[in-house]
């Protein structure tokens, strides 16, 4: 087995958030995008990072502006505050753009880009092991990895999350007891060694009890090396369960069971086994999350539309890693004054999201403004949640973790699901209509003439669902701008109506797309 053996600057062993930093970056309640009403500025109508923290949801329809237009300028504002970030890309020319960003931004050396052909390695199960923290190594936190990056398989291929809870259950199981026989015999673990434990271990009870199975088996030999060790490790307990779960539960589980989950395991494990996520994700660590927290910008060039379910199992794999990580990055009892003096703020930033959501998004989202992480996700409709969540509940689901996103963008869009969504989020009001006619009835004495009038108090959406079809979509023909309107949770956002202020809970802006070629 490998040493584990890294660089002192990216060292699991050594945090890097407990590293003096140095504080450039604004207040959190320091205006970062400073937002207008039509082109009427105000100074109260600025958005900073608390409001980042908070998370945004950005949607619009394909050509609607939202990655050059809003997309942009958040993720510009972001490089010029300074914040480390993790960005996913789906599209090819994702890397390109946020190169330019950098280099406008003075960030080019704070790129960290993972793609074929650089240096950079990150060997998931290692740096779980050796993280800094009192929970590394733990093994529920290494088989919590696995089940990520099994969602997103399961979705990818349709199957929405739906398995049955004792699929479930076992499957854990055997992984829980390959890391640990493999962390018990030794004191290090990479997914070859997992696949050769499970695809050695024994198959019926009198294969367990043959000498001939002992003599060529990975497992076994590992069982006898974990034995030595376990009892100077005082994990004895823990060595016995291993034990008997390989040479006594598993040959006795039946023979469909069994198949189920070895063939989970193996078919999600096999594409890590081999080629480029292979070098990059199972040899050594070369760069860890916590490097974000001292300003670097991980860009992980894997597009799905060029590597397919490798770039979104890979992608999705280190999005957990770092979301786990910021979340563990803040010392307990600190209070905001000190954390905002020496905790960089951090961005998780996903556009086409659909491709990288699952169910922790929605647990990390609510306590990210204490994690100083902020959320951005861009996608085209909310069916493409639905379907990205799958299963039963995928609505609810999907409603759910977009609940905690706190500020939604809208672009054009032509979907009426997320039109009319949108017009719900942002609400209705009371207004009054008023009507009235006139009649004329002739008689032989001359003619009558008859009016009435009257009117009635009816609820209208603030904004109409059909507005957002006609939002402008930047490019030549609009000179290059883009039509938005934003929505916060709890936000009152200054506005001129009718030539006088009034205050509302959504605001119209325009962003330009700094259009280049």
């Amino acid at each position: 087995m490998a040493d584990f053996s890294i660089t002192p600057k990216t060292s699991p062993d050594s945090s890097s958030a407990a590293r003096p930093v140095r504080r450039d970056w604004p207040d959190d309640d320091e205006a970062i995008l400073e937002l207008s009403q039509s082109g009427d500025p105000k100074p109260e109508n600025f958005w900073c990072l608390k409001d980042a923290f908070e998370g945004v949801q950005i949607l619009g329809g394909t050509g609607s502006g939202k990655s050059s237009g809003s997309g942009q300028a958040l993720a510009r504002a972001f490089l010029e505050s300074n914040l480390g970030g993790l960005v996913l890309t789906a599209k090819l020319d994702e890397v390109l753009s946020w190169k330019r960003y950098a280099k406008e931004a003075g960030r080019e050396s704070d790129l960290l880009i993972v793609e074929p052909g650089s240096p950079h390695r990150f060997n998931f199960l290692r740096y779980e092991l050796k993280r800094p923290g009192t929970g590394a190594g733990h093994t529920e936190n290494l088989v919590n990895l696995f089940c990520s990056i099994l969602e997103a398989a399961e979705r990818r291929q349709g199957q929405g999350g739906g398995n049955d809870a004792y699929w479930q259950r076992t499957l854990k199981q055997l992984l829980r007891n390959s890391i640990d026989l493999a962390v018990l015999s030794l004191d290090d673990i990479d997914l070859p060694s997992l696949y050769r434990i499970i695809t050695s271990a024994p198959r019926t009870a009198q294969e367990a009890a043959s000498d001939e199975w002992k003599a060529e088996s990975a497992c076994f030999a590992l069982i006898e090396i974990a034995k030595e060790k376990a009892e100077a490790k005082k994990r004895q307990s823990d060595f016995e369960l291993t034990r008997d779960y390989w040479l006594k539960e598993f040959p006795n589980l039946a023979t469909e069971t069994r198949s189920v989950i070895v063939s989970t395991f193996t078919s999600m494990a096999d594409c890590f086994l081999r080629g480029l996520l292979r070098e990059m994700f199972c040899t050594e660590v070369t760069f860890t999350p916590e490097d974000t927290f001292n300003g670097k910008i991980i860009i992980l060039n894997l597009p799905v539309k060029e590597f397919n379910e490798l770039g979104q199992f890979a992608q999705v794999l280190f999005k957990f890693v770092w979301q786990r990580a910021v979340e563990r990055r803040i010392p307990p009892g600190i209070d905001r004054a000190k954390s905002q003096a020496t905790i960089r703020p951090v961005f998780l930033w996903a556009d086409e999201s659909q491709f990288f959501v699952n169910s922790y998004d929605a647990l990390f989202q609510s306590t990210a403004r204490s994690s100083r992480a902020c959320t951005v996700y861009l996608t085209q409709n909310l069916p493409s949640y639905f379907s990205a969540f799958g299963g039963p509940n995928s609505r609810s689901d999907a409603e759910s973790f977009l609940g905690n996103l706190q500020t939604k963008i809208f672009h054009a869009n032509g979907d009426p699901t997320t039109n009319n969504w949108a017009a719900d989020s942002i609400g209705k009001t009371r207004q009054a209509q008023f009507y009235g006619g006139m009649s004329e009835a002739m008689a032989r004495a001359g003619s009558n003439l008859n009016q009435n009038a009257g009117g009635s108090l009816v609820f209208e959406y603030l904004v109409q669902p059909q507005e957002f079809t006609m939002l402008r979509t930047g490019g030549l023909e609009a000179e290059h701008l883009v039509d938005a309107i934003l929505f916060q949770g709890g936000r009152r956002w200054l506005a001129t109506a009718r030539g006088k202020e009034v205050t509302q809970n959504f605001i119209r802006h325009v962003f330009p797309q700094n259009y280049e070629g």
